[in-house]
């Protein structure tokens, strides 16, 4: 039985079923978690729920995921049959580990997913190479011939044109392109998208990326660039992640590492790159993190402090 077969005759074969979208869920995670949902509730007629442990991003309420979501105090695993992680290259990305360690050999589980540190956790790995997740889900429902309404071309295209960051980074291929065109002949509302998705910075917070951009740091020896946003800087994540791509462009940087304070004492960081030779996922994965070879990021513990010679965590 092929993964594709077998995906779906669990899916029906399942009557509670949930997806569960990484934490701090980004546009691939969410548009691939909501296609899901709709195909299975509108086209197979199962019950199905959508869960993140964060917030969903206001920028990307048009998807319409909020009629499948599961509020974090109504959780409970075993009232599902099947549950679907979605661009989750390992369980501490869902935010629920020890919840999914506890029914684990109880509730199958399904991983789809395109990060190369995938540590193939679940009970079928559907673990491939592609520019998005958001990508690989629009080929297994074009296996399985699903119909492509409009509200799942939407939250396809808007997964796969953010993971490429509108067709401009090195994961852009033949096929992304390929796919999205036929996305948007399915009805896909590609000017939505990009309204919400880049079309989206406020006078706030443009300020603050002006504020950020006037403090990088370049090291010269390894020609990184590192940017910092302060806990006192409120920049939604969305925004975050639109900076470390902008700075993609400084074209001297071998890479570029964003990093930003939160208020419960974590930094997070970004990282990119558009040199050929380098792999940030390898590095990203030294601090428990993970991600592509061009993008990846980790979490640290911790607050950022200047010093004369730079940045450093105490």
């Amino acid at each position: 039985m092929t993964e594709t077969a077998e995906l779906f005759d669990r899916i029906e074969q399942s009557e509670n079923i949930l997806i569960a979208c990484h934490r701090n869920p980004d546009a691939d995670t969410l548009g691939s978690g909501t296609a899901l949902a709709f195909f299975i509730s509108y086209e197979l007629k199962k019950q199905v729920k959508l869960f993140c442990v964060d917030s969903l991003p206001k920028n990307l309420s048009f998807l319409n995921s909020e009629q499948f979501l599961l509020p974090r105090d109504e959780l409970n695993l075993k009232n599902f049959n099947l549950i679907i992680c979605v661009d989750c290259a390992d369980y501490s990305q869902t935010g629920i580990t020890e919840e999914l360690l506890k029914i684990r050999g109880q509730i199958f589980t399904v991983n789809i997913d395109h990060h190369q540190t995938n540590t193939q956790y679940a009970d079928l790995n559907i673990v491939k190479s592609a520019s998005a997740t958001a990508e690989i889900i629009c080929k297994l429902l074009m296996e399985k011939k699903a119909t492509f309404t409009k509200e799942i071309s939407t939250a396809l295209l808007t997964g796969i044109i953010s993971d490429t960051t509108y067709f401009t980074n090195a994961g852009t291929t033949k096929e992304s392109m390929s796919l999205a065109s036929e996305l948007m002949k399915s009805g896909a509302n590609i000017k939505t998208i990009v309204k919400n998705t880049w079309k989206k910075n406020s006078p706030e917070a443009l300020k603050i990326w002006g504020k950020i951009l006037s403090q990088l740091e370049f090291n010269e020896e390894h020609k990184i660039v590192t940017a910092v946003i302060g806990r006192d800087d409120s920049l939604a994540p969305e925004v975050f992640e639109g900076l470390a791509n902008f700075l993609t462009t400084l074209y001297e940087a071998n890479i570029i590492l964003v990093m930003r304070e939160t208020p419960d004492n974590l930094i997070k960081c970004s990282l990119r790159t558009i040199k050929d030779h380098i792999d940030v996922a390898k590095l990203a994965q030294k601090f428990g993190g993970g991600g592509h070879a061009k993008a990846a990021g980790f979490s640290l513990t911790g607050r950022l402090e200047k010093t004369e010679h730079g940045w450093r965590i105490v």
